[in-house]
């Protein structure tokens, strides 16, 4: 049975090496003339010849629009499921305050709108008016659309 050691002679232990020196040019390479920048490879341009594109994902991602889903705020209501609620009245401004069927308010002015076809165009101490489109499916576009009057008044109390 043998046993074999080995060890370093130096008593010193290992340091950091000193980082390498660039080396100097020498007449040889300093003489050599610069060669040109060699030229850019032209852009990679995928030719499809009738195949996918295999960058493009397998199942694309479905983007409908779902026409079922009311719109929010006024702009999924209608005049008729409105509830005049109250009138705020001053000489410079008025408001009226309205109820819609889920219990949400809305403050109203004069040319705003409710729907896709009703405008308020009056606001009085008593009521709101609103003109409202008929929107009639299959009528030529030729004919103008007709408006009708709706007006919402404040229930008295007592």
């Amino acid at each position: 049975m043998g046993l074999a050691l080995s060890g370093c002679s130096g008593g010193e232990a290992p340091g950091p090496t000193a980082p390498a020196r660039p080396a100097q040019p020498t007449a040889a390479t300093k003489a050599a003339p610069a060669s040109a920048p060699e030229p850019a490879p032209p852009p990679y341009v995928y030719e499809a010849k009738g195949r996918r594109d295999p960058f493009s994902p397998l199942i694309a991602p479905r983007v409908a629009e779902d026409k079922t889903r009311p719109k929010p705020g006024l702009a999924g209501l209608n005049v008729n499921e409105l509830k005049l609620a109250g009138i705020i009245w001053e000489s410079h401004a008025s408001f009226a305050l309205v109820e819609a069927p889920n219990g949400a308010g809305y403050v109203l002015r004069v040319n705003d709108i409710v729907g896709e076809n009703a405008r308020v165009t009056d606001i009085t101490p008593e009521a709101v008016t609103f003109e409202v489109k008929d929107v009639r499916s299959g009528a030529a576009a030729s004919q103008p659309a007709r408006t009708r009057v709706v007006e919402l008044r404040l229930k008295k109390e007592g």
